[in-house]
């Protein structure tokens, strides 16, 4: 095995690692969610501000107007947590693009919890981004390093090729 394979497979579970991160995010997100519309008063440290937010703000609302309000609010983290997903899924088809928006994405989330003086949250953010950033860094080594092993194929393959008379 030579040099590029072994830091082919290094950077290829480095980045599949950070693309998990983005489930993480989701799915902690929800079950956190679903802990506080059921009544629960425990969230995870690795769940979006903005969806403990709407929950906040929808628990205080189902007093005065009902508890529909607090299904929207499930309505509506289960579509930004899809967006994780959808961040998830098309990062780990090596679009960087989707990377970067979701770690962008991700940041504001973490301003909010700056914002709403959770420091815990803010931390937990931050060691996140690490992981994210570290493995958008080992895609952009991966896609650079798979189109040189594909230049390097194709220079062997014409060098190959018998010369045409």
């Amino acid at each position: 095995m030579d040099y590029d394979q072994i830091n082919y497979s290094e950077l290829t579970q480095q980045y599949r690692s950070g693309v998990k991160w983005f489930f993480w995010i989701a799915g902690l997100t929800i079950i956190t969610s679903l802990i506080t519309f059921f009544g629960g008063g425990i969230r995870f440290l690795i769940s979006l501000g903005v969806t403990q937010f709407m929950d906040a703000v929808a628990a205080v609302a189902a007093k005065d107007i009902g508890g529909a309000v607090q299904v929207v609010a499930l309505v509506l983290d289960l579509i930004v947590t899809g967006v994780f997903v959808l961040f998830g899924y098309l990062a780990g088809k090596k679009m960087l693009w989707a990377y970067i928006v979701g770690m962008v994405v991700f940041l504001l989330d973490g301003l909010l919890s700056l914002a709403m003086v959770d420091i815990v949250g803010v931390i937990a953010h931050a060691v996140v981004l690490f992981f994210l950033f570290r493995g958008f860094k080992a895609g952009q080594s991966l896609i650079s390093l798979e189109k040189l092993m594909a230049e390097q194929a194709a220079a062997a393959a014409t060098a190959q090729q018998p010369a045409a008379y």
